[in-house]
């Protein structure tokens, strides 16, 4: 039986209505179901007081001791209750928006919990709820399984599925891997690790499950890396005519002098642009670090050869920025650019769209609006996509497709440790800017503790009073969006009465890009003095005038989105300063942030990164900007990796892979993969 092409609504209780809710998570066969792997796993394991961590997740049997009480503000509720547990220790325990259990939370009640652990307010954030001494099938698991989901299919129902399908159609898993080669590295079977990933009954059962699939995923990967290398290879593309002197007035018509980061990947496009073969370059910069110049410079090369070229951005604001800056340094070099987004008016798009097509217009600015078939190029020669990681292989791929072989940049604001690149950019050209501009001044970074949280306002007041703006970030609670908004709005709260007489606007997740990008507007434009934001704004608008960043539980937050959020800040030529308002009581945290304080070097920060959370831990926020897998993370993994690529290139180069049947299924595998790597449409 082939599982990829056996429907999910073969399942048991899949009607037409789950069909369609699954669709909407991409699940639509038996084999998407099987390998829609969990995010996290609750640890369930019921442990003593004191081998709580701070800031863990744990789940306790408890005693309800005293009477429970609500609190409301506004529509929103907190339910509290003291627990007694391990017979005589006593902890607080809070419930956001579970009012309707305080009729169950009697005086000596029994009760299972999971929830988040606050150990300086000696506090349990609850997540999950039982009151049945008899339900063991969630509470007693070691470790529960969370999924990505929606509010219509809850990860409980997924799992519940899942485990339906595992016991009808698990042993018609194919296996892909030649036993000799599980042999040697002693993987499970594709079929055991399945299981395991979603019915673990140790840790030692995720640890192999997961090295078993993420060596798998990898080696797969490197294959196709193999295979784009050696199609590289061909005479593909246009040999570009760029003379020296275009650069050299490309260089004069800069506001600034380049500094030698930008000046070494210009020279690497340049030689690039001039090859008979297709360019495939990766931009990698830290944050502030100008790739929008060098961009820039492409473009304009470009245009000196006679082609056109495309730039697109993932955001209008973004769009809208890039373009400002392309007619501030192209426009006077002659080069006609114009901007297409969704809210560009008819006249504006009509003119844009006829102009690319006679090959009046140079240089096009885009978001998505670029992918649409009434836009057509005259000549295309050249298509850069930034944070490119933000675009799917196939709205790349259509872009491309307006032009013969185009040259194609893309840039990333995210640095990507030493020891990772060799194993995932060995077979794409890197250029990395790794130096500041001239003139940038150094962001001030300052570790204060939650309640030292006047200090860090008195700071921003400060730079208010100076006509400059700040950001103000909040975490994100659990994994709930609905929980997410509450605490970034009680912040915005708190802070409209802390910082009266300024304007505050409010930013999350929960609304629309329209919404968004008019609030991202104004903060430009200076008509708002204060951004309160939740991780929207990791990346984003230029605003020079922006020099204050408070960032509230930090300990909370990722080295590399820590990086990412404080690059928005120490963008003009006014000093800056990152408060990092904190409760740290780890010591991996305590690690993170000493780092953040101690060095801006987005380098660095990847390096400690990779250190701190190493090859065996099971938790993490993946590294954005990188390929993304369905099990493997290219940070802890990353020794994986390097196997896997050892493995593949000798693989492809024996001929054993393409004459024996024992490697039948992994050539079958290859063939039917999509191409997943960011870099490679």
């Amino acid at each position: 039986m082939n599982l990829r092409q056996t429907p999910v609504r073969s399942l048991p209780g899949v009607g037409p209505s789950k069909e369609t809710e699954l669709a909407a998570l991409g699940i639509h066969t038996v084999n998407d179901l099987l390998h829609a792997f969990p995010y996290r796993y609750e640890d369930r394991r019921v442990k003593p007081l004191a081998a709580w961590q701070d800031g863990e997740r744990i789940t306790v049997r408890a005693t309800v001791a005293g009477e429970a009480t609500v609190r409301w503000r506004g529509s929103k509720s907190m339910l509290s209750a003291k627990l007694r547990v391990d017979g005589q220790n006593t902890i607080f325990a809070t419930w956001f928006s579970q009012h309707y259990l305080k009729p169950k939370m009697t005086d000596g009640r029994i009760v299972t919990v999971t929830g988040k652990w606050n150990e300086q307010k000696r506090l349990l954030a609850v997540s999950e709820t039982s009151f049945d001494a008899a339900e063991r099938v969630r509470v007693g698991v070691p470790f529960l399984p969370v999924y990505h989901a929606s509010k219509s299919f809850s990860s409980r129902q997924l799992h519940q599925l899942i485990l339906k399908a595992l016991d009808l159609y698990a042993n018609e898993l194919p296996e892909l891997l030649p036993f000799a080669l599980s042999q040697k590295y002693r993987l499970w079977s594709h079929r055991d690790a399945v299981r395991a990933m979603h019915q673990p009954t140790s840790a030692e059962d995720l640890r192999q499950a997961r090295r078993r699939l993420v060596f798998e995923e990898f080696l797969l990967f490197q294959m196709q890396l193999h295979w784009f290398r050696e199609h590289r290879a061909q005479p593909l593309g246009h040999h570009k005519e760029i003379s020296d002197a275009a650069v050299e007035r490309f260089r004069q018509a800069l506001p600034a002098q380049l500094t030698d980061a930008q000046m070494k990947a210009c020279e690497e496009i340049l030689a690039d642009l001039r090859a008979p073969k297709m360019m495939a370059r990766l931009l990698q910069g830290d944050v502030g670090s100008g790739k929008t110049w060098v961009a820039l410079f492409a473009c304009y090369a470009a245009y000196t050869a006679g082609y056109q070229a495309a730039l697109m951005a993932p955001t209008e604001i973004l769009a809208e920025q890039h373009y400002r800056e392309a007619v501030r340094v192209l426009s006077p070099l002659g080069v006609e650019v114009r901007l297409l987004t969704g809210s560009t008016g008819v006249k504006d798009r009509r003119t844009a769209l006829s102009g690319l097509a006679s090959g009046d217009v140079h240089l096009i600015v885009g978001t998505h609006a670029l992918l649409t078939d009434d836009v057509a190029f005259s000549r295309l020669g050249l298509v850069v996509t930034d944070e490119q990681h933000r675009f799917g292989v196939s709205q790349r791929s259509v872009l491309r497709a307006k032009g013969e072989s185009p040259d194609v940049l893309m840039l990333s604001a995210t640095p990507i440790p030493r020891t990772l690149a060799l194993a995932v950019y060995g077979d794409v050209d890197v250029s990395v800017l790794n130096e500041v501009p001239r003139g940038r001044q150094p962001i001030e970074t300052i570790a204060f503790s939650m309640n030292h949280e006047d200090d860090a306002i008195r700071l921003v007041r400060r730079a208010l009073a100076k006509g400059q703006q700040a950001y103000i970030v909040a975490p994100t609670i659990e994994e709930s969006e609905t929980m997410e908004m509450a605490a970034v709005t009680d912040i915005f709260e708190r802070l409209q009465d802390k910082l009266a007489g300024y304007s505050v606007a409010l930013l999350h997740g929960k609304m629309s890009a329209r919404e968004k990008d008019d609030i991202m507007r104004r903060f430009r434009d200076c008509e708002t003095q204060v951004l309160v934001a939740t991780t929207v704004i990791e990346v984003g608008i230029d605003v020079p005038n922006a020099t204050v960043m408070v960032i509230y539980n930090a300990e909370r937050f990722g080295l590399a989105q820590l990086h990412q959020l404080r690059g928005r800040v120490g963008r003009g030529a006014e000093a800056s300063t990152c408060v990092l308002l904190t409760e740290v009581h780890n010591e991996t945290a305590k690690a993170r942030i000493e780092t953040m304080v101690s060095t801006q070097d987005g380098f660095v920060i990847a390096e400690k990164d990779l250190e701190l959370r190493g090859p065996g831990e099971f938790l993490g926020v993946r590294q954005s900007g990188l390929p993304q897998f369905a099990v493997g993370d290219l940070v802890r993994d990353y020794k994986i990796m390097t196997v896997a690529r050892e493995e593949a290139t000798a693989m492809l180069q024996s001929d054993a892979f393409w004459l024996s049947p024992a490697y039948e299924p992994l050539r079958k595998a290859i063939e039917q993969l999509p191409e997943q790597a960011f870099y490679r449409d």
